[in-house]
């Protein structure tokens, strides 16, 4: 019985010191965002990532110094959107956090001496700023899978807070796809990166998009939008002006 308990004992020991070393999105707010005045990291890794498993010792061995005041927080991006709302484009990437403020990042591979320099450097600044936005913005709008073997919810959903990642794979779809179940799924993409950041960019795929849906009311009144955004914004109105023209003519 003796034997078991020490056993049992050894295993919740395990499962906690797991617990505490990996955040999710859940757990964020708990962890990350606690305002103790002690500098974080939230490393951004994943299982498959070669460079991570070479920071895996020096993580570890700057966790266990007790002469460090950090925290150190893993999350595996496979699982998890934060990196996604953060864009957070390569791993390993390390937020470096006091009080659920970003003061610095930084991105590669590194001796255990660099990062216990980084550490302490941003451990020594002032803390300013807003808080780490890395709640997503809600959505009205649904995600909409398409026809196309690689549309599919779970992939979207790993744009879902990038506009400029989902208005391009919505003019990707515009240019190169037809059934009508794919084009929901490019306007589906399209509303959200326009709901996350309006810009003639994204009102200009929109436009097109629904020309190829044949709904050419919505198309020419979005176009003419796209049109005055970028005229604004002094960027080039040809390609816009041409599908304008387009749809006056009909």
């Amino acid at each position: 019985m003796r034997i078991l308990f020490i056993i049992t004992f050894s295993l919740l020991l395990t499962t906690a010191s797991y617990a505490q070393e990996y955040v999710t999105d859940a757990t964020m707010e708990e962890t990350l965002m606690a305002k103790d005045d002690q500098i974080k990291v939230l490393y951004f890794t994943a299982p498959w990532c070669g460079p991570c498993k070479y920071m895996a010792p020096v993580i570890k061995s700057i966790s266990e110094d007790k002469t460090i005041d950090v925290t150190i927080y893993k999350m595996n991006t496979d699982d998890n959107i934060t990196d996604d709302i953060l864009k957070v484009n390569s791993i390993p990437t390390y937020f470096f956090i006091k009080n659920g403020r970003k003061l610095g990042h930084s991105s590669s591979v590194m001796r255990r001496n660099k990062m216990v320099e980084l550490i302490e450097k941003h451990d020594a600044m002032e803390v300013k700023g807003g808080l780490l936005p890395y709640r997503g913005k809600p959505s009205k709008y649904e995600i909409v899978a398409g026809a196309h073997e690689n549309l599919t919810k779970k992939n979207i959903e790993q744009l879902w807070h990038n506009p400029q990642e989902l208005n391009e794979l919505s003019w990707k779809i515009y240019k190169n796809l037809t059934t009508q179940k794919d084009l929901k799924c490019a306007l589906s993409l399209v509303n959200r990166s326009i709901e996350l950041e309006e810009k003639g960019y994204n009102l200009q795929t929109k436009a097109h998009v629904l020309y190829k849906m044949k709904d050419h009311k919505e198309s020419l009144k979005t176009a003419q939008k796209a049109k005055k955004r970028a005229a604004r914004s002094g960027t080039s109105t040809t390609i816009i002006e041409e599908l304008i023209k387009k749809l006056e003519a009909e």
